[in-house]
Parts: structure tokens; sequence; C-alpha cells
């Protein structure tokens, strides 16, 4: 994916049947009908170390939740998505057998899929500038899938399948560290090789970051070893020894696979994308821990409240996380929704930019301290001179939304207009899918703040960005990326946007 949003267009084979043309109940019957399911290749354990560690940190970070809700239907899992659609998948690439190989992850059917191994992986990793950590470590590549929003959102769903990847991504970070390991994440690197060993291009997929993470911290290492003990040295968390429930199966002899079913309406979705810039090659800079945007210090937080807290007491957090369905309107401690928003300025390991275009603004409307509440400028701590939002006023700004109405504080993650007209090859210059992480690493860190601080939360990428824009004092020139509403929560209706319809952008 360097250069161009799609690198290649879709493989008419793999994406789009053939469609046919003349009439008739025949050739309606030959449109519906399915091809025979291929014999599946025979189920192995999963030995490979870093696998292990990868599996496990993908169910703890993201597949599974344990917080304590009625879900019906619905999997509960450890971020949140716009529409519950989660348009994105995993690929893991480690060693096995001491060979780097690459495996396709089935999230779903908690299977894995050995794609290639040796020279071909250890190639791409060549372009890509990338390396599989020793030591039983792993390199966790996060592919989205746009259609999966897209199909329910139109071409908004492509920034809800960015946010919803961000979340993913940034709280695979987290849940490492909270685990005890230095991983880095990486946006910046050339996509193409990669791609093509994961092939992801030619099924519609689009490789969005690669997680390094090593088996074990630096200190844990001399009693780690080699192989199958690094994996037990990495401090297990909630999920540790989840990657039991998972198997791996031979999948490089791409001839014995048999077709595949897609959609011709994704191969469409794909081929739309066509010609979106997603600019080249940006500056490839180091990794360094650094807050993913500018959050000034709150006097009126203590120290020890800054940020996100100590690490070992992250993986709690993001076990039990939750999004609000509602709120009931009932005032909220400032200080708490003070203190939620104080995660902002966790520290992740990225290789992003220091400096971004990306701010936040925060609307506190009905607090319990009535004299806190107003608009404030999160770098500097402003307080903007503007009239708050009325409950009606919330509404209409979230798209009708009502169950959201109540919200006594809003987030409002912008950007000014300028910076989406596609970033250049300097240093400093953001891409969409780089500001969109940003925003959706963020909003994960709202809702563990929020978790923290015991306060309701949710997130939405439906509104209406000129009134937010007025209500909140933004300058004209600024474009909405991402809004979080935090509250008091009201979870006794359901959340309507896990629905068919798209409630969020006001569909009828």
């Amino acid at each position: 994916m360097q250069g161009k949003l799609i690198t290649r267009k879709a493989v008419p084979g793999a994406c789009a049947p053939e469609r046919e043309s003349s009439g008739g109940a025949a050739d309606l019957w030959a449109r519906v009908a399915l091809p025979a399911a291929s014999p599946e290749p025979p189920a192995e354990p999963v030995a490979a170390p870093g696998l292990r560690l990868a599996l496990s940190l993908l169910e703890e970070g993201v597949l599974t939740s344990r917080a304590n809700r009625s879900c019906g239907s619905y999997v509960a899992r450890a971020v949140p998505s716009a529409g519950a659609v989660y348009p994105y998948e995993f690929a893991v690439l480690a060693r096995e057998n001491g060979v780097p190989t690459a495996f396709r992850i089935d999230a779903d059917r908690r299977t894995c899929a050995r794609l290639a191994a040796g020279a071909r992986v250890t190639a791409a990793l060549d372009a890509s500038a990338l390396a599989v950590p020793e030591d039983g470590g792993a390199l966790v590549v996060t592919l989205t899938r746009p259609w999966l929003s897209m199909r329910k959102y139109g071409d908004r769903g492509y920034l809800y399948t960015q946010l919803d990847a961000g979340h993913a991504a940034g709280n695979l970070v987290l849940a490492a560290t909270g685990r005890g390991a230095a991983g880095a994440l990486r946006l910046r690197f050339p996509r193409e090789s990669l791609s093509e060993l994961l092939e992801a291009g030619e099924n519609c997929r689009e490789v969005h970051s690669a997680f390094l993470v090593p088996a074990a911290e630096a200190g844990q290492a001399g009693q780690a070893g080699q192989g199958a003990q690094a994996a037990e040295a990495f401090p297990p968390g909630p999920a540790g020894a989840s990657w039991t429930r998972w198997t791996v199966h031979d999948d490089t002899d791409r001839q014995r696979r048999g077709p595949t079913w897609r959609s011709w309406l994704e191969s469409t979705c794909w081929d739309s994308l066509t010609g979106w810039s997603d600019d080249s090659a940006p500056a490839t800079l180091r990794t360094a821990p650094a807050p993913l945007a500018r959050i000034g210090a709150d006097p009126q937080l203590p120290d020890k409240q800054g940020g996100l807290g100590a690490p070992p007491a992250w993986p709690e957090l993001i076990g039990t996380r939750v999004s609000s369905k509602a709120f009931t309107g009932e005032p909220v401690s400032a200080a708490a929704v003070r203190d939620a928003v104080s995660a902002l300025s966790t520290p992740l390991e990225t290789d992003l930019p220091g400096a971004s275009p990306l701010s936040a603004t925060l609307v506190l409307r009905s607090t319990t301290e009535p004299e806190q509440d107003g608009v404030y400028r999160l770098d500097t701590g402003e307080r903007r001179a503007v009239r708050l939002p009325s409950t009606d006023e919330v509404a209409r700004a979230c798209m009708q939304q009502r169950a959201l109405a109540g919200a006594a504080a809003v987030l409002l993650l912008h950007v000014p207009r300028t910076s989406l007209a596609g970033a250049g090859s300097s240093a400093g210059t953001e891409n969409l899918r780089e500001l969109a992480f940003r925003c959706g690493a963020l909003g994960q860190l709202l809702y563990l703040g929020a978790n923290r601080a015991a306060v309701g939360v949710t997130g939405i990428g439906g509104f209406d960005t000129p009134l937010w824009r007025t209500l909140a004092g933004l300058p004209e020139g600024d474009e909405i990326l991402y809004a979080l509403l935090l509250g008091s929560p009201d979870d006794a209706g359901i959340k309507f946007d896990r629905l068919a319809t798209a409630h969020a952008q006001n569909e009828r």
C-alpha cells in the first residue's frame, strides 16, 4: 500500500466471481449458488512460542472481554467498534522451529493458517524494514478490511475502519506494556512486499500497522532463555494460556485451497477506493514513547493521576472496559471526567512524529461543580468563551442519537482541514491513516481512563461537524475526526448502532 491507498487491483477470481448477464431462473440460480468447500488441512497444535505469545496478546488486547454485562448474542470484545463490525484482521510473523513463518489469523474460528516460511518471509521483512524479534517474540500485523464497515456506513465507513483499527492496535501496545514488554508499533514502513506475502491486496485488505513485541524485557531475559522458556517467562495476562484454544493448519500450497467465495460487492467497494490518496512513504522515524496528543498538565489533578497510571493495573482496565449504551443526564464529577481525560497523556511507543496537527477539546456541560463547566483546549487549558450546548443541541450534533443526549462531557479530536489534503514526505507530516490511528488509540485510552474513574463513555463517528464546531468554538478551518462522550451511564436499553440500520448517521 505504498504510494496509493490501493497498490493493486483486486484479483477478479479472488474478490469477484463472474456474474451472469443473461436472464432466466437458471442464470439467477447460477448467481446465488455457492462453490463446494475444500477439505480442511489437518489441524496442528500451536507450537511456535512467538505465535503463542501473539495469540495470547490478541485474546487479551482485542478479542475477549471480562466485563460483566448482558450482550445477548453479541460477543464482548476488549475494544469497541462502530456498529460492532470489527473491520480488521491480523497476521503474525514468528519463528517456527527457528524459521521465520507467516500466519494468517482467523479470530472467529480461532485458527491460524501457515502462509509461507523461510526465504519468502525474510525477503518481505527486509523490504518492509521490519524483523521478527528473537527468542520467542512476534510481529503482529493489523490488516483492515474496509468493506465490512463501508457496506453499512458507505464512504464514511472507511474512516470508521481506521478508527477501529486504531483502537485495536493501540490496545495491543497497552496490553503488552501491562505485561512488562517494551513493544513498539510501526506505522511508517513500505507495505508492498508484506501485503503480497500476506495476500492482502488480492483479498481486499490493507496493511495497517505492525507491532513488534518481544518475549520478555531485558531484565527478564536471564530467566527466559530460548524458545518455549521465553514464552513462559513473558508475564501472563488474564488470557495467558488462551492460545491453547487455537489450532494451526498448513496453507502454503495455494493450488490445494480450492475456490473461495467472495462477494462482487466487496470487489466493487475495494475498487472504489482506488485513487484515494494515502501519500507515499512518509519519512521513517525511530520508535519512541510519547503521548499521541498535546495534553497540558492539569493543576486540579494530583500528579499520581497523570496518564493511565502504573502499567501492572492496565490488564484489569482492559478486561473490564465497557461502552455506555446511553446516558441518564445526571451530572458527574468534574474531577472524575478530568481523571478519565488524563489518560490521554499516556505515552505509547510508535514511529509517529512527536508533533501532530491533532488537537483535543473538552466540553464540560453538566458536572456536579457547575463553576467548572466550560469548553477547554486540552493542550493549553484555555477556557473558551462559548455558550454550553443544551441537551437538544447535543442530540442534534450527534445525528439525533437521543440516547446520548444526556452526556455530561464531550471530547472532540480535530485537525485543520489543510492537514487532510495529503501528507508530504517530510518527517512532520501525517496521512489520514496515521491521524485516525492517533484518534482511535486516544479513544481507547479514554475508555480505560473512564473505566478507572467510574465514568460512562462511548465513542461516535457519526456527528454534525459544523454544529459541533460552532458549539465548541473550534476554528472554522478544523474538521472533527472523532467524538467521545462521557457521563452517567444508563445501560438499561440497547446500543442502537449494533443494529443493522446505521443509526449513528441518522439513517431511517
